[in-house]
């Protein structure tokens, strides 16, 4: 009989611990990306003739840590990190922000969430001659799940949607706005 109770109280614990990945007090590391590693070519042509070809490869990477403040809401910190490089152009950006990650029910593992995040920082255009630097602000909302893959490591797809705005620094009247979906894949460590 004390075997059987040692037993169900092992998977007990088990279960519970399970379910804690989400708690007030635990920590969260992500990473993410939005599936920007890309090379392409695009070949300009007016009236049916060739006009010359450029490569485009970028990347974006967008880590966070975040500290739940209540049971399955986060507050933290994120990053948003580009580089894309066109012929002889690289563009860099670096921005910092706020994020908010509110986990809607779910399983122990599978859990809905709603994110939304702002950034500001800069972005550099260099093109071996020239260099542009901007100011940089963007917003994000949107949802996913995290597929838990343990009780420390989920497995997060998401979709969401993003409003960007740059600012010259040389003339403040000049402003690029950006806006659109992305789907992100990612991972999250929680401790």
């Amino acid at each position: 009989m004390k075997k059987i109770l040692t037993i169900i109280a092992v998977i007990a614990m088990a279960s519970l611990s399970s379910f804690a990945q989400t708690e007030k007090g635990k920590w969260v590391f992500s990473g993410s990306s939005d599936l920007s590693f890309t090379t392409t070519t695009m070949t300009l042509e007016y009236d049916g003739e060739e006009m010359g070809d450029s490569d485009l490869s970028s990347f974006n990477l967008t880590p966070t840590i975040a500290y739940f403040v209540a049971d399955d809401f986060a507050l933290g910190l994120g990053m948003n990190v580009e580089n894309s490089k066109q012929d002889d152009y690289t563009t860099n950006s670096l921005l910092v922000g706020p994020i908010a990650r509110y986990y809607v029910g779910g399983s122990s593992s599978v859990k809905p969430y709603l994110q939304a995040a702002y950034f500001f920082g800069s972005q550099k255009e260099d093109d071996d001659v020239d260099e542009a630097k901007a100011k940089a602000s963007s917003w994000e909302i949107g949802g996913g799940a995290a597929i838990f893959l343990n009780e420390f490591a989920s497995l997060d797809m998401s979709l969401g949607y993003g409003n960007a705005t740059l600012t010259s620094n040389d003339d403040d009247k000049f402003k690029v706005k950006v806006k659109g979906l992305a789907v992100n894949v990612g991972f999250s460590f929680y401790f």
